[in-house]
């Protein structure tokens, strides 16, 4: 039985074989497929290839051949048609990546590698394959697609170009960066060379203001000391020629209290100086600074006449501190006249004492806490600013010559920090100046009273001598001075043996032939590796009986065993007058008891 054949309906209403109706609808999609595939190739820019290679043939589109710069066909070409358009740099490259990726049994592989197109144009491409085998496992065809990335290339070798630029770039501001920054540290050490250069032309013009006003003030010290001794030499030497009688012993006597006037100006300059460094002995003790200023106010004005006006204005709450008295009265005394000078012509002063809490919004230049402020305030001709900085240094004045030693502002500035304090100077040309002192603020209670021993200061009321068959043992490294000290303790009657360091000093008292001691007399600072309380304490091990009195031209004393410090009634400073030196011997040897310490 035959089957009739199958028809399908047109338009026109005939039929036609179904065959040929589904045969040509097969048609149209496969040209569709093509023009869509080659559509696309062509809009991506991919072309498909595929290599036989038992043959070595390779077919592939038209947009494969373009790629190649070859033109289209659908014919097979050689392999190594397209092999010679590589770099020859690239041709070993591809074909060892293709071998590889058959060895690993990978069968996929990507490269990118270079061509040069029968026109010349070098062209870069991305290629990525697959490897087909048979049934046995053999390949048999490559296929995959090749894509143009010449452009892509393009840009991420300008964006390298670029990004190596930037580094470049910065590799310059870098250098840039450094060698600035050199050139700011050098041009910092410059600076600083330069400030310090500055700092020291100024520490070495202060150091030579401060050394001529001490030239100066000595020097005509020792004239008057030195002019004195001769004229007491001239005097003795006429009066023993001319005999008894002659008036003599009044001149001695008249240039003798001149010349012992001049060594107290030595002493009260050497004591201002050393108030200005901070180094002066303080007897600090608690004050009411209000009944210190009410205590000083008759003296001051008696001191600044009836052209100026005195007026003060003192705390309400009566606020304490803890300060050397006699020192604290000086600087109010020096502020008052240094206002009184400034008034040539009259005027007003005010002396003012207030409590102010700093532990809040404090200056810098302040430690924070309660302070005492004792104001001095003049409505005189004021202080130039180019001034105002130097005012504290010794021998700076702006007063006329012969006016002012330019040592009171340094001794109050000096005591000021010695006492934990600080100082302010404000002042207008033709308006006056304000000087204002901080000093921390006490309690009754936080201060101890201070040792009568350590404060007090031995007076006339005679000059004692000393008793029958007593010695002292006399250290001192300055020969001058330790003739004068011998000479002055033979002459209160002392038998007296002399050393000139410690060593020499422990050798005497070793020695079984010399006399007992009663007092040992030494200077704190001696040479030869042994200070005067290191020879105390060598004392003190074998003869732990003998006193121990200390001399001393400084007064930053060193300390004594133990770290305490010497305490002032076995502390004799330099230059002492006999009765001290008589007083305080004899209180020295008074006060020793058996097992008594050689300093306490």
């Amino acid at each position: 039985m035959v089957l009739p054949a199958l028809t399908a309906a047109d338009g026109s209403g005939k039929g036609k074989p179904a065959a040929a109706t589904e045969s040509s609808a097969l048609l149209a999609e496969d040209a569709f497929h093509r023009e869509a595939l080659a559509l696309a190739e062509d809009s991506a820019g991919i072309g498909v290839w595929s290599i036989d290679l038992t043959a070595n043939r390779v077919r592939g589109t038209a947009q494969f051949f373009r790629i190649m710069g070859l033109e289209p066909t659908s014919e097979s070409v050689s392999v190594d048609v397209l092999r010679a358009l590589r770099l020859p740099g690239d041709r070993e490259r591809v074909l060892a990546g293709f071998r590889d990726a058959l060895s690993t049994g990978g069968d996929t592989y990507e490269i990118e590698y270079r061509i040069i197109r029968p026109d010349g144009n070098l062209r870069w491409i991305f290629g990525r394959g697959r490897v087909i085998r048979d049934a046995d496992g053999l390949p048999i065809r490559y296929s995959g697609v090749d894509l143009d990335i010449t452009e892509r290339k393009a840009t991420e070798e300008a964006l390298d170009a670029a990004r190596r630029e930037l580094e470049r770039m910065n590799q310059v501001l870098e250098q840039r960066v450094r060698d600035r920054t050199a050139d700011l540290e050098a041009e910092a050490a410059r600076r600083i060379e330069a400030e310090s250069r500055l700092n020291q032309a100024q520490k070495m013009e202060a150091v030579g203001q401060l050394t001529g006003g001490i030239a100066h003030d000595f020097n005509n010290i020792l004239q008057v000391i030195m002019g004195s001794l001769e004229i007491v030499m001239i005097a003795l030497q006429r009066g023993a020629a001319d005999g008894p009688g002659t008036d003599a012993r009044a001149l001695a006597e008249r240039v003798t209290a001149t010349a012992q006037r001049a060594t107290q100006s030595a002493k009260q300059l050497i004591q201002r100086l050393l108030a200005f460094s901070r180094q002066q002995p303080l007897a600090p003790m608690m004050l009411d600074v209000n009944r210190l200023v009410g205590d000083m106010t008759e003296i001051i004005e008696r001191l600044l006449g009836a052209t100026i006006r005195v007026k003060t204005q003192l705390a309400p709450e009566g606020p304490t501190v803890f300060a050397d008295r006699n020192q604290l009265e000086s600087v109010l005394l020096n502020l008052v006249v240094n206002a009184r000078d400034a008034m040539p012509k009259g005027g007003l002063l005010r002396i003012e004492a207030a409590s102010v809490d700093q532990r809040e919004n404090c200056p810098d230049d302040l430690a924070p806490g309660q302070y005492v402020v004792l104001s001095v305030a003049d409505t005189g001709c004021g202080i130039a600013k180019e001034h105002l900085h130097r005012v504290f240094e010794p021998f700076f004045t702006t007063k006329d010559t012969g006016q002012g030693s330019g040592l009171g502002l340094s001794m109050v500035y000096g005591f000021v920090k010695q006492s934990g304090g600080h100082v302010r100077i404000d002042s207008d040309v033709g308006r006056g100046t304000t000087v204002r002192i901080y000093l921390p603020r006490s309690h009754p209670d936080a201060a101890a009273t201070p040792d009568a021993a350590t404060t007090s200061t031995p007076t006339g009321g005679g000059r004692p001598v000393a008793r029958p068959g007593e010695t002292i043992l006399m250290v001192d490294d300055d020969e001058n001075v330790r003739s004068v000290g011998v000479d002055v303790l033979e002459g209160l009657g002392y038998t007296v043996v002399e050393a000139a360091d410690g060593a020499a000093a422990l050798r005497i008292l070793e020695d079984p032939q010399r006399p007992r001691f009663d007092l040992l007399v030494t200077d704190v600072v001696l040479p030869g590796g042994m200070s005067g309380p290191e020879l105390a304490d060598a004392v003190h091990a074998k003869r732990p009986s003998l006193p121990v009195l200390f001399t001393s031209g400084y007064a930053r004393y060193p300390m004594a065993r133990d770290d305490r410090p010497i305490p002032e009634s076995r502390l004799l400073g330099k230059p002492f007058s006999i009765e001290h030196l008589a007083q305080r011997c004899r209180h020295a040897i008074d006060a020793a008891a058996p097992g008594d310490g050689t300093i306490v």
